[in-house]
């Protein structure tokens, strides 16, 4: 029994990925592979690099812009000495202000679209915002997320101490309808107890495969107890 439940779960997980990747498309991702911890960008979006500290999460135009820019940053400034130095903008031309002291030269569209970017920094983040609410009608623990990527998601439950999940499941995370990236919202059929928090819930993004931060619910009325998945 134990060989087919597995043989079983193997198969479901396998028509989940195959169903995430017609969702996700073909497309190749924008974002730099890998975790880059909570400065993580969502697919799609890049680091924008208008200084080598600059992190904020824009399109591959952006960030493209914002190279040429800073190619062309001498070419702007005025020749005419005034109050503000050798940074002082040619006509036509502002400080582009991407981070505090940013004063490369760039045409009001671009500083719009750059403060534009800034104010949509957060929501283009692979943030992996997790909550965890009892299910009214099941009584059992419902896990939203948001901030991450399309795809095949993994939510998991571990013991304190330990790396290996408990149990985890493979979860479809669909497009958002409310911003970038994708959303989930799954039934883990875990009863929802009263006792005190022994055990840890996280979600993996399909993408990045960087997890989320750390949430404790109680497991004690569990029946069967949680045991490793293999």
């Amino acid at each position: 029994m134990g060989a087919e439940r597995d043989r079983r779960a193997w198969v479901g997980g396998v028509a989940a990925i195959a169903a995430a990747s017609a969702l996700a498309g073909a497309s190749v991702p924008a974002s730099a592979a890998g975790d880059r911890g909570p400065l993580t960008c969502l697919d799609g979006y890049v680091w924008r690099q208008a200084t080598p500290r600059d992190h904020v999460c824009v399109t591959p135009a952006a960030r493209a812009q914002t190279t040429r820019d800073n190619a062309l940053a001498s070419s702007r400034r005025s020749t005419t000495p005034g109050t503000f130095g050798p940074d002082l903008c040619a006509p036509g031309y502002l400080w582009r202000e991407a981070l505090p002291g940013d004063r490369v030269c760039v045409t009001p569209a671009t500083w719009q679209q750059v403060h534009d970017d800034n104010l949509t920094a957060g929501a283009r983040r692979n943030a992996l915002r997790v909550k965890i609410a009892r299910d009214a009608a099941t009584g059992t623990y419902r896990v939203h997320a948001d901030g991450i990527n399309v795809g095949v998601a993994r939510v998991a439950v571990f013991s304190p101490g330990r790396t290996t999940p408990a149990r985890s499941w493979a979860v479809v995370a669909h497009r958002s309808a409310h911003g970038p990236g994708g959303e989930l919202s799954f039934d883990t059929r875990l009863p929802a107890c009263t006792t005190h928090p022994d055990a840890i819930l996280r979600v993996r993004d399909p993408s990045s495969l960087r997890w989320s931060s750390s949430r404790r619910i109680a497991t004690g009325c569990a029946r069967p107890s949680l045991r490793p998945t293999a």
